[in-house]
């Protein structure tokens, strides 16, 4: 157990739901069952190393919340262990832990007592707290008149301030505005650079992939999918677009490689990619990654060849900054199809979206409907507005509806060129252009001019 921070073993809970409230009394006096069982964490078993950030992802329902509230302590587990090491600060629902009638300053003391903290310790926090909240205009106010933002804004700065050795942030960061999420997302890294220990859920795969060292993957209660966050974001982007008869992550269509780096719980069963009308695979994708990329769909169109092109046509994996490119396409159908929308999705290597768009939302165009074995092919053409480093470009080819025919994540790999004049760790490139106006310049020529 050294070096861990929290190790869930072999957890289980589960609940009893009657269809009647009179139900649980009959089956008391009567021992015949009443009831059925709801099955909410079902063997449920990982470890969360000291210093690390470890992001739970999966659908409402899935048991994420169930899984935080019994590791945070408030909840009993029917079966299974949970050890953590150290003070853990839990932020599991707005207002959790905290007074209506008390105001913001009450509930600061009042949370830090249920964290552990003594008085004089709670007293020498107090001002950080409400600086961090920024509520000063609204500390001594009645916490039920608190708007959700601020409520949030209020039980994370609590919930951080008392110096926590695992941190449990439950779907927190979606409230309040803009600049509070980012500050808590630096508070986030800055307790990871400390060697604190951080859990949290949330369902923008952004947020995860920007913070998190590693993902889990919760569908019905149990584990999907445990890896690289990228990883475990694309299969959950597939769990909740892809085929509707899928019940969790599908294998990789015809000519596509499986993830690297991710661990994936042996699954239900569920139709193979091979039942698919996928026809022969498609060639291999100009500077795909091996392993990187993620595909799935239900096959009635697929996308068989996708790259990046210069202005001369020419096949291209290495960008140069500002320079204009296009991102080809070209679909196939194999079988009748209704009108098709195509789009691309840019990320950058830890993952996140930094653009898309599709041919609907830019330009209001579709593509006419396909006989099987028809083709088309979509042009992107973009400006290189990307500042040097590694960029993964995603293709999309759907029905106007949103249903996903093939989806193609991270298919190309692609290197910008290094600019020299902007910061290596940023990624965008704004063409900059400085100027400088001296005063006592324009004070002369003026004299000179009178």
């Amino acid at each position: 157990m050294s070096g861990l921070a929290i190790a869930v073993r072999r957890l289980r809970k589960s609940y009893r739901l009657y269809a009647r409230p009179r139900d649980m009394l009959f089956e008391a006096l009567g021992g015949r069952q009443r009831h059925r069982e709801f099955v909410a964490l079902d063997e449920v078993s990982f470890d969360v190393a000291g210093g690390s950030v470890l992001g739970l992802m999966g659908r409402n329902g899935a048991g994420k919340s169930t899984l935080l509230r019994i590791i945070a302590g408030t909840l009993d587990a029917t079966a299974g262990t949970v050890t953590t090491s150290g003070r853990v600060a839990a932020i599991l629902e707005l207002g959790t832990g905290f007074h209506a009638d008390y105001s913001g300053r009450e509930n600061i003391y009042l949370g830090g007592l249920c964290l552990g903290l003594s008085r004089k310790r709670i007293d020498s926090r107090v001002a950080e707290v409400i600086e961090f909240s920024e509520l000063e205009e609204f500390i001594d106010q009645p916490f039920r008149t608190y708007s959700s933002g601020m409520q949030a804004r209020l039980a994370f700065s609590v919930a951080t301030c008392v110096d926590p050795d695992i941190l449990i942030i439950d779907e927190a960061l979606a409230v309040g505005d803009a600049r509070f999420q980012l500050k808590s997302f630096d508070r986030i890294r800055e307790f990871k650079r400390r060697g604190k220990s951080i859990l949290v859920v949330s369902h923008s795969i952004n947020q995860l992939v920007s913070v998190c060292d590693r993902a889990i993957l919760l569908d019905r209660g149990r584990i999907l999918m445990d890896g690289e966050p990228n990883a475990v974001g694309n299969a959950y982007h597939e769990l909740l677009f892809g085929p509707p008869t899928a019940a969790e992550p599908a294998a990789p269509l015809a000519g596509t490689q499986a993830n690297d780096g991710a661990r994936q719980a042996e699954p239900p069963a569920r139709a193979a990619a091979t039942d698919l009308d996928l026809g022969e695979p498609p060639p291999e994708v100009t500077g795909a990654e091996g392993g990187r990329e993620h595909r799935y769909g239900d096959g009635a169109a697929r996308i068989i060849d996708f790259q990046l092109v210069d202005t001369q046509d020419r096949a291209v994996t290495r960008l140069q900054s500002l320079e204009t490119y296009a991102a080809v396409v070209t679909i196939r159908a194999a079988r009748q199809t209704e009108e098709l929308c195509a789009g691309v999705l840019v990320r950058n290597a830890r993952g996140q979206d930094i653009f898309a768009t599709d041919m609907m939302r830019c330009q209001d165009l579709t593509i006419a409907p396909l006989m099987p074995g028809e083709e088309a092919i979509v042009r992107m053409r973009f400006r290189a507005n990307m500042a040097a480093g590694t960029y993964f470009f995603s293709a999309t080819v759907a029905r106007c509806d949103g249903t996903k025919h093939d989806v193609r994540f991270d298919a190309i790999m692609t290197e910008v060129a290094p600019v020299t004049t902007i910061y290596t760790d940023t990624l965008v490139n704004l063409e900059p252009e400085f100027c400088i106006s001296d005063l006592r310049l324009l004070a002369q020529a003026r004299e000179l001019t009178e």
